[in-house]
């Protein structure tokens, strides 16, 4: 019975509450709710640095735990339906940026899908990583880059 809760709640945290579920681009459509959510947060409770950082370590936590979970119980690598590596990833690119700047939410967002969905050099080494470092890692790197880009969208020309 334990098991059967271990695993529910692993398929709920991985598929970010059943958006992985979405027939089409859950990926992206997990991204595209990452950076809503910042956006009313950002919005209604806006919140210092310090917990922006703590939300991307919860949810990097939560995400290699479903992760590690559903490879040990299902053997399964990494089902297109587990996007919680997107969720980490997206909020750590916009971890630090302008949650009200329409132009750094589009970029931030077109930036991470671009460098998720085509993972140059070390993001594809990650990606081929064992476990659930494989899963989570290469979202976390196609992050690095994203937010760079970002910043300096936001630092010289707005």
């Amino acid at each position: 019975m334990k098991n059967n809760k271990s695993r529910w709640f692993a398929t709920s945290i991985g598929s970010f509450f059943g958006v992985g579920f979405i027939p089409v681009a859950p990926g992206t459509a997990a991204s595209l709710i990452t950076v809503l959510i910042a956006f009313v947060l950002y919005r209604y409770f806006p919140m210092p640095l310090i917990w922006e950082i703590e939300i991307f370590f919860i949810l990097l936590l939560i995400g290699f735990i479903s992760a590690r979970d559903l490879i040990r119980h299902r053997d399964i690598k990494d089902p297109a339906w587990f996007v919680m590596d997107e969720v980490a990833g997206m909020w750590l690119a916009l971890i630090g940026l302008p949650k009200n700047n329409l132009i750094i939410l589009i970029s931030a967002f077109i930036c991470f899908r671009v460098f998720d969905i085509f993972k140059p050099w070390i993001i594809k080494k990650a990606e081929g990583l064992n476990g659930a470092a494989g899963i989570m890692l290469d979202d976390v790197l196609a992050a690095v880059p994203s937010w760079l880009i970002c910043f300096a969208i936001w630092k010289l020309f707005l």
